[in-house]
């Protein structure tokens, strides 16, 4: 083989994110105290993390392996009300969300 035939045979790897969302809850809107899915997407075998701009926690916490399907799930849990910036966040890319969060709203009582 030739050095161009070895370059256009070897995997290239995926060093981006390519989508990343909040599944709603039962109710409309988000709220403290309430977990909710976040669901990233990224090349199989990739690390990302999660994070939040302001007061609200992710488990998994750290780095997280892309799974075969390249999708990554995560529940994430605001503690304080008002805008929360949420991150998947890998090496050369990153994703950010914007939700507004309010005190309570959004969970099955």
């Amino acid at each position: 083989m030739t050095a161009a035939a070895l370059m256009l045979a070897a995997p290239t790897a995926s060093a981006s994110i390519t989508g990343f969302d909040v599944m709603p809850g039962p109710m409309p809107g988000f709220g403290t105290g309430c977990t909710y899915t976040v669901i990233a997407h990224a090349g199989p075998g990739e690390y990302l993390s999660f994070y939040d701009s302001q007061d609200g926690l992710f488990d998994p916490a750290g780095a997280v392996q892309v799974g075969a399907s390249g999708e990554v799930r995560a529940r994430w849990t605001p503690s304080t009300p008002g805008r929360h910036n949420l991150h998947a966040a890998q090496i050369g890319s990153e994703k950010t969300l914007r939700i507004e969060v309010a005190a309570g709203v959004g969970c099955p009582f």
